[in-house]
C-alpha cells in the first residue's frame, strides 16, 4: 500500500503513521469481518470555525491560513450564535464583541473566494441563549418574544427560567419553539436576508431540533394541536391518554405517534420553506445540518428526522456529530446509518468528528474507518479547539489524504 508522504512530515512521523494505519486496518478487518477494505478519497473536507474566531480580521486570517494549508474545501462559519449576528443585519443585533464597521462574514467570504474555499454559513437555529445572565442588548428577542420560547411537559417556559440558578445537568439553554406559529417564519426571514445580501455556497443548520423529549410544549403550539386533533398534548405527557383510563391501545399509540409527528413536521416544514427560498433566489446554495449521530434517537428523542430529510432531498447533506471518543461507540452509529440509509444517499453523509475529547491520532483512526466504510466526507469540530497549537492537527491531515488515489 502506497502512502503519499508530504514534505510537512519527517520520516519518523510517516513511519509511525504507517504503523498506526496498518493497525487500524487490521482492527477494522477483525471487527467487521471484512476480507478486503479500501479507503475512498474524501470529496468534502470540512471544518467548523466558531464565532469567537470572527471577532477580528487577524483571527479570521489566521484561521483561513490553516484552512488553506490543511486542504479543507468547506468551512462551516458560525455567523449566528445565541441570537446574535456576526454579519450586517437589520433584523438581528450584532454581537457586542464586533466593532462597528467590521463585517466578519463578508471578510471571510472575500478570503475564501480567493482560495477556492466554500463558505457554508453555520446557523444556530432554535437555541437562543445559554449564558448565566440575560443578553445586555434589549433588542435581543430573548427580551421581546418570550412567548416564542420552549416549554417542557410541566408547562415551564424557557424565558421564565432564572438563568443564574442551577439547571438540570443536560439543560442547554433557552430555545425557540418550533411549534409556535411565528418562530419558523421569523427564522426564515433571517435566512432570506442572508441570501439577499451575501454570496455563499451553503447554509449549515445547527440545533435544528428540540432540546430533549420533554420539550415541545409551547402553549400556542399545543393549542394548535388540540384544535386539529381534539387532544391536549399535556394529557399525553401526563399519561391520561392511557389504556388505564379506558382508551384502546390502538388509540393511545396512534395519538402518541400523531403528537410525535406534529413536532417533527414543524422542523421539517421549516427546512422545506428554506429550500423553497433558496430555489426562488436562483442561487446555487447547498443546505446541510449538524445532526445527532444515532438517527433513531435523533428522530424519537429530539424529533430530528434527518433520515427523511435525506430521502426526500430536503437537504443536500447531513453531518452526524459522531463525537464519541471510543471506537466502538463511533462505529455503532455508523452501522445504524448504513442499515437505515439507502446506499444511494450515503454520499450525502459527512462524518463529524470531535477534537476536544480525544487525541489527534484517535481522530485520525476514525477518519480512516469512515473512509474504509465508504463515506466521502468528514468534518472536524473544531478549528478553535486547537487554534493555539495547529501542529496538533497533523495526524488528522495525514489521515484525510492517506492512500489518496491520484
Amino acid at each position: 500500500m502506497h502512502i503519499d508522504v508530504t514534505n510537512s512530515f519527517n520520516h519518523h512521523t510517516s513511519t509511525k503513521f504507517f504503523n498506526r494505519a496498518r493497525y487500524i486496518l487490521a482492527l477494522f478487518v477483525f471487527l467487521f469481518n471484512f476480507s478486503k477494505s479500501e479507503t475512498v478519497d474524501l470529496e468534502k473536507k470540512c471544518i467548523w470555525i466558531l464565532r469567537d474566531t470572527l471577532t477580528s480580521p487577524e483571527k479570521i486570517e489566521t484561521a483561513f491560513d490553516h484552512v488553506v494549508s490543511a486542504g479543507y474545501n468547506i468551512v462551516f462559519l458560525q455567523i449566528r450564535g445565541r441570537g446574535y449576528a456576526f454579519y450586517e443585519s437589520s433584523l438581528v443585533p450584532k454581537n457586542p464583541r464586533i466593532v462597528d464597521g467590521f463585517d466578519p462574514l463578508q471578510y471571510s467570504i472575500d478570503i475564501a473566494k480567493k482560495n477556492n474555499i466554500e463558505i457554508h454559513i453555520w446557523f444556530n437555529t432554535y437555541i437562543l441563549w445559554s449564558a448565566r445572565s440575560a443578553p445586555e442588548n434589549l433588542k435581543h428577542i430573548y427580551h421581546s418574544k418570550g412567548e416564542w420560547t420552549e416549554a417542557n411537559k410541566y408547562g415551564k417556559m424557557d424565558y421564565k427560567i432564572n438563568l443564574k440558578s442551577p439547571k438540570i445537568p443536560n439543560w442547554e439553554g433557552v430555545y425557540l419553539s418550533p411549534i409556535h406559529p411565528d418562530v419558523n417564519p421569523y427564522l426564515n426571514s433571517l435566512i432570506q436576508e442572508l441570501i439577499d445580501n451575501y454570496t455563499f455556497q451553503g447554509i449549515h443548520f445547527d440545533y435544528i431540533r428540540y432540546q430533549d423529549e420533554i420539550y415541545g410544549y409551547n402553549k400556542k403550539g399545543t393549542d394548535i394541536f388540540e384544535e386539529l386533533f381534539s387532544i391536549d398534548p399535556y394529557n399525553i405527557a401526563k399519561g391520561i391518554i392511557s389504556t388505564r383510563f379506558g382508551w384502546s391501545k390502538e388509540f393511545v399509540d396512534s395519538t402518541k405517534n400523531t403528537w410525535t409527528k406534529f413536532k417533527q413536521d414543524a422542523i421539517t416544514s421549516f427546512l422545506e420553506t428554506v429550500s423553497n427560498s433558496v430555489f426562488e433566489s436562483g442561487k446555487n446554495i447547498k443546505l446541510s445540518a449538524a445532526v445527532k449521530p444515532n438517527l433513531l434517537i435523533a428522530k424519537t428523542r429530539f424529533f430530528q428526522d434527518w433520515e427523511l430529510w435525506l430521502n426526500n432531498d430536503i437537504l443536500d447533506f447531513v453531518v452526524p456529530m459522531n463525537y464519541y471518543s471510543k471506537l466502538k461507540d463511533f462505529n455503532d452509529d455508523i452501522q445504524i446509518m448504513k442499515y437505515f440509509i439507502n446506499s444511494e444517499y450515503r454520499e450525502k453523509i459527512v462524518m463529524g468528528l470531535a477534537t476536544y475529547n480525544q487525541s489527534a491520532s484517535d481522530v485520525a483512526d476514525k477518519i480512516l474507518i469512515s473512509r474504509m466504510q465508504g463515506f466521502k466526507g468528514i468534518s472536524i469540530f473544531s478549528y478553535d479547539a486547537h487554534q493555539n497549537n495547529l501542529d496538533w492537527f497533523n495526524p488528522i491531515l495525514h489521515a484525510m489524504d492517506y492512500n489518496k488515489k491520484e
